[in-house]
């Protein structure tokens, strides 16, 4: 099955004043700190074993991947979903409930997961969202995390995207810096930036498809209700999906790119998917020196 759910990409994780449910209970149970300890140690020895920075944060992205679900979360873990910071976020806390793919996130939260994830491991990153906020195109938005790393030498600050689990090279094979990838787009050289996507299993949770179906084709709602389906013909509410860039942007029956593309021509931009790069949507997200880093941006995108 092909399906892309995409949505508010400014959500983030932050202590709820709401009473507990079944899901806030998962993020409060302070014992199960323990387990993001351990799988943290876990990972620390498995980056130790990359030979590179470029490695290392691929490895990190595909993880994020997998960890988290995808799916628009319902309104017991939409609480935990509110406005809040980077620093607030608390990845001991939110462990069990990704883990268990009981909480399926949208490339908002799932970027800044990663973000804080590649914090804690040494990296400096950030969050770059990109698309239109204002109606109805608000929900053409997409959140990638920057990434500062050392590639033969020098610093580079790449895109590293784990909710489309994909990050772009240069015409050398190298991962292509920010500002080049930015430069590029600007003059229209989309020929030196090529896309790199892999591929991670994870789970896309849906509580109720039926919640779906007004924006959906009849083919998409037949795809969806029988892969929901189960042998006893009720619904399942969790099914194993593949996540990379061609099941979530250019499925047959909800093609995420062409719709994207054809917002950017009601903006009067003829131009493919990658365009819409240069459209920031937010402040940039993350480590200290984002201030500098969006003026930077704002410079290259003038």
């Amino acid at each position: 099955m092909q399906l892309f759910l995409h949505g508010s990409t400014f959500g983030r994780f932050v202590r709820s004043r709401l009473t507990p449910g079944p899901i806030r209970q998962l993020f409060l149970e302070t014992g199960d700190r323990v387990l993001w300890e351990k799988e943290f140690s876990r990972l620390r020895l498995q980056l130790e074993m990359l030979s590179s920075d470029f490695a290392r944060t691929t490895f990190l992205r595909e993880y994020t991947g997998s960890l988290i679900a995808i799916g628009r979360p319902d309104a017991d873990a939409s609480s935990l979903l509110s406005s809040g910071s980077f620093e607030s976020l608390d990845l001991a806390e939110i462990y069990p409930a990704l883990k268990s793919h009981a909480v399926p996130a949208e490339c908002g939260i799932t970027s800044l997961f990663y973000i804080k994830l590649l914090r804690v491991s040494g990296f400096k990153a950030y969050q770059y969202s990109f698309g239109f906020t204002e109606k109805p195109y608000e929900h053409f938005i997409h959140s990638v995390g920057l990434v500062e790393i050392d590639f033969t030498g020098a610093r580079r600050l790449i895109i590293q995207d784990p909710y489309c689990s994909l990050t772009y090279r240069n015409l050398q094979g190298d991962p292509i810096d920010f500002f080049e990838f930015l430069t590029a787009i600007k003059h229209r050289q989309y020929e030196r930036i090529v896309m790199d996507s892999s591929s991670v299993m994870t789970s896309l949770v849906i509580p109720d498809i039926r919640a779906y179906f007004p924006s959906l084709s009849d083919a998409c709602k037949a795809v969806m209700t029988e892969a929901f389906k189960s042998s006893d013909g009720s619904l399942k509410t969790k099914i194993p999906i593949t996540r990379n860039y061609a099941t979530l942007m250019q499925s047959p029956y909800h093609h995420v790119e062409n719709a994207f593309v054809e917002a950017l021509h009601q903006h009067g931009f003829d131009e493919p998917f990658l365009y819409a790069y240069t459209l920031r949507a937010a402040n940039i997200a993350g480590e200290r020196g984002r201030g500098d880093l969006q003026r930077r941006i704002d410079a290259v995108l003038r």
